[in-house]
């Protein structure tokens, strides 16, 4: 059944799903053809943080991260008219992800672990729970934080705009929506299959400083 935002009242969509699953590529594609503001959740992190993700994980440790992230999210579900990338391990606290599902459309990119794999070598040292080869039992352990959503699609095999129109599809009924500034909805058009103006990545203002553990003192420069 294709479901609208209008029907439901939620005006943000949150992307979830396994490192690697390609949901800032998506995400930030999906909010320039809605005209919509993106949010990575992650870059906020580092910015409040003033330290990298695998810095936080490495001097603050995992549960200061999660206590930043929840905060994060938290923040982004304040928001209105923003396609929010979610880390992968955000959906796993089950209060937060009870928030999004109530609050927000949530759609997950499913990957298989061999493309996880394969994406995860171009980048090595930016996914601190990848570091060790655990990726299959991870994504077992967090298969349950990723079986409710809205809308799941899979994305190995296809090109972040054809994930992208089956998104559109889902939510609208169709891949050509144009973006109106008189409204807060997207047009549906069959015609005009142009997209709006992008909205770009910013440092959102609702943030709330988490309660964690600083750092120590001149061991990594802010950012």
């Amino acid at each position: 059944m294709t479901a609208c935002l209008h029907d439901t009242g939620r005006d943000n969509i949150f992307i979830g799903g396994f490192m690697c699953s390609g949901k800032t590529s998506v995400g930030s594609e999906l909010a320039r053809r809605l005209g919509w503001t993106f949010t990575d959740t992650d870059r906020v992190i580092e910015e409040q943080a003033g330290m990298t993700v695998p810095e936080i994980f490495s001097i603050l440790g995992e549960p200061a991260f999660r206590r930043y992230e929840f905060a994060a999210v938290a923040g982004a579900l304040e928001g209105s008219r923003q396609v929010v990338s979610l880390g992968g391990g955000a959906l796993v606290n089950e209060e937060l992800r009870g928030m999004v599902l109530s609050r927000a459309k949530l759609v997950i990119l499913d990957v298989r672990p061999e493309t996880v794999l394969s994406r995860a070598e171009k980048q090595k040292g930016a996914r601190p729970l990848l570091d060790g080869g655990n990726v299959r039992a991870l994504m077992i352990k967090r298969r349950p934080a990723y079986s409710h959503c809205h809308i799941r699609v899979a994305t190995d095999e296809f090109p972040v705009s054809s994930v992208t129109d089956r998104i559109l599809e889902d939510l609208y009924g169709t891949a050509a929506v144009l973006w109106s500034v008189e409204s807060p909805f997207p047009g549906i058009t069959g015609r005009d299959r142009s997209p709006a103006a992008a909205g770009k990545p910013s440092a959102p203002s609702w943030y709330r400083e988490p309660s964690v553990p600083a750092h120590p003192q001149g061991t990594l420069p802010r950012r």
